[in-house]
């Protein structure tokens, strides 16, 4: 039994050996006491005790390791460090009163004034820093780095803390890591948090799985969970908001109640309050200067200051400004640079292209597709403009329509196609303002349904008439150029002129086929400003697509039949199209089931990509547990 036991004899040691401390040195290379305990050290008055049975310790200071009895491996230095001990064992305590009250607490290590104070079974714990740690008990695996860290940490196990007053006020929160000047002070018992930056979850209390990292960040949350916030005052002033994240100097500042929102890019979302769902991304974007009144959810802002003044929902602005001066407008789809930049109020507008809509102010339930396209219009309603630079003539126009490249619709309720364009219908190369083409000899393909032969005419005792020329062309006709008006061709019926032969009525002179089952041959073309085709059945239009027996063709089947047949299937390819004309009615039917056979396959696809997200959102969550597990792990190491 060998220890080296100094205390009172230090005195006497002095005025023996004055020679040699004269030389600066004290030199003790031989045991002095075979007991207490052995190979312990114990150095001070009243360090240690005469009952110590075990060894290896290193006991330095005024009442240090005085309750000692069957502990091995520990070393005290300071005054009262360690006082309370009995049999734990392999602890470090360094400083002034450190781990004072600990009693069986094991692999601890205690470095500063107070350090661990009141510890008495906690075990595997790091506390440097005066007042480290200085309430803790029987939490256990913690890591305290500076002053008044951990100080009220109580029970709490498996949190590390680093800097002034990081997680100050913690009691009994566990897997906690706050790294910074008062991170996470006011933590109680939040668990699984990670705050990192000085002030960041400075607030926090009982939020769970938050991750705040930068100056500042998620300050002011008590009982969030599940946030992520990134940058110098990211999500300041959440409270108790969930499941947002927020990445970017000041993004979501004042966001305190709303949940599941992501912010990305510096002060994004700066002033969104209790706003919930939304998604911003950019510099500024969704800034909402109104929000913190008036809360805005389900908007996705993309592009620098998209949405900046927004406090309406459900809205999607992607570009640059786009939709930059939007605050109560519901609704809305803008994607372009400045699309819809200078809407405020109006709701259900559908803006794509750079500046389209731009001017747009009050008005809703437009549609403008294109660059520049609606620029005219402020506070018009249910417009439609689709082209490059397609617009309507005034911004106040209700139900206007221009189609086209600088189509222009300068009316109320009217549809413009194009500007100076021809407009072709069965043809790809039309040559007058109207071309029709049926590919079926001697077939105009107009028919006006409201103007029969049974109709009262409106103009009486004229002799014009309108015919077709050499070409096709409507022309204005009179009997003086051909045109057959005798009382033996024609009789008056009511109020309706009747061919008084049953036959058919022929305009053009090279007209020399006339089939069967017609009334009316014109040479070159019909001009009208109204056609409509009668559908003789239900059976000959396209809602079978519908029907739970259709059978539709998979993507991979209609890529193969256009790959050979270089059109698509059921449709006339554009020989049969020459040669037999277009059947409007049936053409019109074949259409619409290509478009209803599209909308299947886009339910599908939806469906397809909603399972694909639900499985990435359950494959995230996934992911999440393993890197806390993996985290965990690397803190026990």
């Amino acid at each position: 039994m060998k220890t080296f036991y100094v205390t009172s004899i230090l005195t006497a040691l002095t005025l023996q050996v004055g020679s040699l401390l004269a030389q600066n040195n004290y030199i003790v290379t031989t045991p002095n006491s075979e007991t207490p305990g052995s190979s312990n050290i114990i150095i001070g008055p009243e360090a240690g005790n005469t009952s110590l049975t075990g060894g290896e310790n290193l006991i330095m200071g005024r009442y240090a390791g005085q309750s000692l009895t069957t502990a091995r491996g520990n070393i005290f230095l300071g005054e009262n460090a360690g006082n309370k001990t009995t049999s734990g064992s392999n602890n470090v305590f360094t400083g002034y009163r450190a781990g004072i009250a600990n009693t069986t607490g094991e692999g601890n290590v205690f470095s500063g004034v107070q350090a661990g104070s009141a510890n008495t079974v906690g075990v595997a714990n790091v506390f440097i820093g005066s007042f480290s740690g200085s309430l803790n008990k029987a939490g256990g695996g913690n890591v305290f780095i500076g002053l008044q860290s951990g100080y009220n940490n109580i029970i709490g196990s498996n949190n590390a803390f680093i800097g002034i007053s990081a997680g100050f006020s913690n009691t009994s929160g566990e897997r906690n890591a706050f790294i910074g000047a008062s991170a996470g002070q006011n933590n109680t018992t939040g668990n699984n948090n990670s705050f990192v930056g000085s002030l960041s979850g400075y607030n926090n209390t009982t939020g769970i799985g938050n991750s705040f990292l930068g100056g500042g960040a998620g300050y002011a949350n008590t009982s969030g969970g599940s946030n992520s916030f990134l940058g110098g005052g990211a999500g300041y002033t959440n409270s108790v908001g969930n499941e947002n994240t927020f990445v970017g100097s000041s993004t979501g500042y004042f966001n305190t109640v709303g949940n599941g929102n992501s912010f990305l890019g510096v002060a994004a979302g700066y002033y969104n309050f209790g706003g919930s769902q939304n998604t911003f991304i950019g510099t500024r974007a969704g800034v909402g200067s109104n929000a913190l009144t008036n809360p805005a959810s389900a908007n996705t802002f993309v592009g620098y200051q998209a949405g900046y003044k927004n406090v309406g929902q459900f809205n999607t602005f992607i570009g640059v400004n786009a939709g930059y001066s939007n605050t109560t407008g519901n609704s809305n789809f803008m994607l372009g640079t400045n699309a819809g930049s200078n809407s405020t109020t109006g709701s259900a507008n559908f803006f794509v292209g750079d500046n389209a809509g731009g001017s747009n102010t009050t008005g809703g339930f437009n549609v403008f597709l294109g660059t520049n396209a609606g620029a005219g219009n402020t506070v018009g309603d249910n417009n439609t403009a689709i082209g490059f630079e397609a617009n309507v003539g005034a911004g106040n126009l209700v139900n206007a329509t221009a189609i086209g490249f600088r189509a222009v619709a300068s009316a109320n309720n009217t549809l413009v196609l194009g500007n100076g364009a021809n407009v072709g219908i069965g043809t790809s190369t039309p040559t007058s303002k109207l071309h029709l083409v049926t590919g079926t000899a001697n077939q105009s393909g107009l028919r006006l349904e409201n103007l029969t032969s049974n109709s009262p005419a409106t103009a009486t005792g004229q002799t014009k008439f309108l015919t077709v020329d050499g070409s096709g062309n409507v022309v204005l006709g009179s009997p003086a150029s051909g045109g057959r008006v005798g009382a033996d061709l024609w009789q008056q019926k009511g109020s309706y002129l009747q061919n008084v032969s049953g036959d058919g009525v022929v305009i053009g002179e090279e007209v020399s086929k006339t089939p069967t089952g017609y009334r009316l041959y014109v040479q070159d073309g019909i001009l009208t400003e109204k056609v409509k085709v009668a559908v003789k059945n239900a059976s000959e239009w396209s809602d079978y697509v519908f029907a739970p027996s259709y059978k539709l063709a998979s993507l991979a089947e209609v890529a193969r039949f256009i790959q050979t047949n270089k059109h698509l299937p059921g449709v006339p390819s554009a020989a049969e199209v020459v040669e037999q004309g277009v059947d409007m009615a049936k053409m019109d039917a074949k259409l619409l089931e290509k478009i209803e056979e599209l909308t299947l396959y886009s339910i599908q696809q939806q469906t397809t990509i909603e399972k694909q997200q639900a499985t990435m959102e359950k494959q995230q969550g996934q992911i999440d547990e393993l890197t806390k597990l993996v985290k965990q792990l690397l803190d026990k190491k």
